[in-house]
């Protein structure tokens, strides 16, 4: 490693990180050059910059760091930019688990990519290859292990909830992580909230926080599911926050006619199946956001007429409010969120 030299703060060892946080958080530190010690002092390297003047700056040699190339140059480099992008623009990272979409043309190079990707991203510590579409009763993807350590299960922070999680057992999309933000930003203090198919907790979890006020029940079917979801109330010591194991249709008949102010159904095939009992769990003034895949050729109306349709049913009247394209999907399909006000 060669040497650079250049400025550096240089504090007493004791105040060492706390140094460090304050001019990370200046934007004061200088990422080319590696922090060192002589044993009584910490020499941190800085940029130019307004707030330099409340620290020590002196002139030193330190290590410089070596440019980590991350994951789409590694790619890139091995296989070329076109078979890169069908890799990267289709994988997630869950916790320090990433899933990927291995394309025909790399299904041989398959472990190799498993590698690339371990190095280039230091937060993965296991790679998995999407081995199937999502099968049976509760949508759960097909997974087969490329690289890094032999687990399934990881822990995911989004919004300042921890949540724990086995991906080969149960349905997880962190790419609706800003919908789950902006739902938080929605409810209002003393709501009930019913989170309908609630997975792991995700949405329930991030409103219970935000709103400790409001009472939040999750309905989900997938026994797995929701014995990771009653150990994220714990882990996230939420007393607000509550599952039901079991169908939606028949909770709600059982448990919770006309008793939300907000409902969230965030199943992206076969909602509109659900309508006749979100509409028999509303309020009059509730609010339902309401998740679906469809065309992007005129899938959004048919959409809106299926919930009129059920409204109809259910001698209801809805308010549409609110309406947004959530993710693409594929080339001719894409996820939509609808929300609704039922009177």
């Amino acid at each position: 490693m060669v040497k650079a030299r250049g400025r550096a703060a240089r504090v007493k060892k004791s105040d060492g990180q706390k140094t460090k946080n304050k001019l990370k958080e200046l934007g004061l530190i200088d990422e080319v050059r590696m922090i060192e010690s002589d044993g009584k002092y910490v020499y941190i390297p800085v940029l130019e910059g307004k707030g330099l003047g409340k620290f020590e700056i002196v002139e030193i040699e330190l290590e410089g760091r070596e440019k980590r190339k991350g994951f789409r140059e590694l790619l890139a480099e091995r296989f070329g930019e076109e078979n890169a992008k069908g890799v990267l623009s289709s994988y997630d990272v869950v916790g320090d688990i990433a899933i990927v979409q291995i394309p025909k043309e790399l299904e041989a190079h398959e472990e190799e990519v498993g590698k690339l990707l371990l190095k280039g991203d230091n937060k993965v510590k296991v790679v998995l290859k999407k081995a199937g579409g999502r099968e049976g009763e509760f949508r759960v993807t097909r997974l087969k292990h490329l690289a890094g350590e032999g687990r399934t299960e990881t822990e995911y922070v989004e919004n300042g909830v921890r949540m724990k999680l086995d991906v080969s057992k149960v349905y997880f999309s962190p790419r609706l992580s800003h919908e789950r933000k902006r739902i938080m930003g929605e409810v209002r203090d003393g709501e009930n909230v019913l989170v309908l198919f609630a997975g792991v907790g995700p949405f329930a979890l991030e409103i219970g926080k935000a709103h400790p006020s409001a009472k939040v029940v999750g309905v989900e079917l997938n026994p797995e599911a929701v014995a990771y979801f009653k150990e994220n109330i714990k882990l996230n010591k939420l007393e607000n926050v509550s599952v039901e194991l079991g169908d939606a249709k028949e909770a709600v008949k059982e448990k919770f006619v006309s008793w939300a102010n907000r409902i969230v159904m965030p199943l992206p095939m076969g909602a509109e199946e659900f309508l006749d009992t979100a509409f028999l769990a509303a309020k009059p003034g509730c609010v339902v956001h309401f998740y679906r895949m469809v065309e992007r050729v005129g899938g959004q109306k048919r959409a809106n007429e299926k919930i009129g349709q059920a409204a109809k049913r259910a001698g209801r009247e809805v308010e549409f409010i609110f309406e947004k394209e959530v993710r693409p999907y594929s080339a001719s399909t894409v996820q939509i969120v609808l929300d609704f006000r039922v009177n």
